[in-house]
């Protein structure tokens, strides 16, 4: 038997071990999913206990958040008293800090769930803002037009509204306004609104859904005060529903909306979700800003200090027109519906005539073609959360809404006899978080370095059997043509005549005249 070109035992040994090496690195990959998830069961649920407690809480040391507000400035008041169509500008940003931190915060290890209110406070930055708060802007009187719609809600609206004429209290007032930023977002007085109350509370003995004590502002009274009650799960009993809210205000539904479905209460606040988060996942935040649920959907993928993160957006439908799309026909106040890309809010405003819109009227065609000025961009205006999917921790996001106003004509007011019907856009706002360079730190030092090492030591594992496997086979390669070419020189080496055609041994002459006797024999 011929001796084999290359050692046979060396040679499977080494193809055993590569094999066996790759088998292993594939097999432990799963189970390196298994230890993340043990590590989290660990790490990410909330208790008195918990290690991310204190972050939690007060995450001002590791999140950078801001709010800023965008104006909108109206150039052509007269032609829009006389019918004319809006011309606006946009002022801003203006900047300010937001501290939003959880107070209160009390513990139910039966439910699994933790319950917090989480005032908002913020701080105005001159440095980041494009003005200081004094910048004034033109705008529609916003009292006025609230006053005059919710009066026409009364049985007796007509005959308040023509009271207050006789009386001067509305013809005093003029439609549009020269406002600082200050006085719209924190509050200023307004004579309308004194009168009115005074006019309703003596007079009629009725009162309006919203107290009228004569100042208006988004957010007078608003800073440093929470938005309600919250009880979200904890994680104590499963990281599936992680951080997504139970309650909200003591209810477990919304009483806003037309249907069970509206008014549920679905997803987190939007700044943690359940790990291991796939794109193909429709992710929930419940905004009391909206008074509603919304869902949003995976749209790319971005890197923040080479960590990987799932950028989630609403989707294009997220305030469809309910012709066009019957899951929003229960989000209609009244028996008319808006037109797509906007949401009336009126019902959890008291019934002020407010609407809700992505900056610039985005989505929303109908309303853009009814104001010159506005400009819609995806990437300027579109909310979006950023996620670390493995952990489902939000590392940057952006919350972005317009405000906007319902303007009706109305014959029995001057100011109004002429005006379009309309939605007219007054201010749009931007929500801003994104985790700072002490919170990334923190979040590798807990969560992301380990997952980096799991995924390193299963790829070095797979590399190593398949790279001796490789070598292996390279090697014995490498001998087998050295053997052939071998083989081939010791042919030559025999006969230097020989080819490839040519056989290894000739029969000598003697042997050719042998057999051409025997040939000769045969025919004779």
């Amino acid at each position: 038997m011929g001796k084999c070109f290359v050692p046979l035992v060396p040679v499977i040994a080494f193809l055993i071990v590569g094999t066996i090496i790759l088998i292993v690195g594939a097999i432990l990959t799963p189970v390196f999913v298994d230890i993340l998830h043990n590590e989290f069961k660990t790490l990410l649920p909330m208790s008195n206990e918990s290690a991310t407690l204190d972050t939690w809480e007060d995450p001002r040391d590791s999140v950078d958040m801001y709010m800023k507000f965008y104006f909108f400035n109206l150039e052509n008041p007269t032609e829009v008293a006389a019918g004319g169509k809006p011309h606006v500008t946009q002022k801003g940003p203006f900047v300010y800090e937001e501290i939003k931190v959880k107070e209160n915060v009390t513990f139910d290890t039966e439910s699994s769930t933790a319950s917090f209110v989480s005032p908002r406070s913020m701080v105005f930055n001159r440095s980041l803002s494009v003005g200081d708060e004094n910048t004034t802007f033109v705008t529609i009187n916003v009292p006025f037009i609230a006053v005059i719609t919710m009066l026409d809600t009364l049985p007796i609206g007509q005959a308040v509204i023509s009271a207050a004429i006789r009386m001067g209290f509305v013809t005093n007032e003029n439609l549009f306004k020269t406002l600082t930023v200050y006085e719209l977002l924190w509050g200023y007085k307004d004579n309308l609104m004194v009168d009115v109350s005074f006019l309703l509370k003596n007079v009629f003995h009725v009162s309006l859904p919203i107290p009228l004590d004569g100042y208006f502002g988004f957010f007078y009274k608003k800073n440093g005060t929470d938005d309600g009650l919250y009880t979200v799960k904890t994680g104590q009993d499963g990281l599936q529903q992680y951080m997504e809210i139970t309650e909200w205000n003591h209810n477990k539904s919304l009483p806003y909306w037309k249907t069970k479905y509206c008014n549920m209460i679905n997803g987190t606040d939007g700044t943690m979700y359940h790990p291991f988060i796939e794109k193909t996942e429709s992710l929930s935040i419940f905004s009391s800003d909206l008074c509603r649920s919304i869902n949003v959907i995976y749209n790319s993928q971005h890197f923040l200090q080479d960590v990987p993160q799932y950028r989630f957006k609403p989707p294009q439908s997220l305030f469809d027109y309910p012709p066009e799309n019957e899951d929003s026909a229960c989000y209609c106040v009244g028996e008319t519906c808006p037109h797509g890309g906007v949401l009336n809010i009126s019902a959890c405003q008291e019934g002020a005539p407010v609407f809700v819109s992505q900056p610039h009227f985005l989505n929303g065609d109908y309303y853009l073609n009814t104001i010159d000025g506005l400009n819609p961009n995806e990437t300027l205006h579109n909310t979006f959360i950023d996620i670390e999917p493995t952990t489902g921790i939000v590392m940057k996001g952006a919350k972005r809404l317009q405000m906007n106003l319902a303007v009706q004509r109305n014959a029995y007011v001057s100011q109004l006899s002429e005006i379009r019907t309309m939605l007219y856009p007054l201010l749009w706002l931007e929500e801003s978080a994104m985790i700072n360079d002490k919170g990334m730190e923190t979040f590798k030092q807990m969560f992301f370095n380990i997952q980096q090492w799991i995924t390193f030591f299963s790829y070095l594992l797979i590399c190593v059997g398949g790279g001796i496997d490789a070598l292996t086979l390279l090697y014995v390669l490498v001998k087998y043509l050295k053997h052939r070419k071998q083989q081939k020189e010791l042919a030559k080496s025999v006969s230097p005549d020989a080819n490839e055609q040519t056989p290894l041994l000739k029969p000598s002459l003697d042997v050719q005249q042998d057999d051409n006797d025997w040939a000769k024999m045969i025919r004779t």
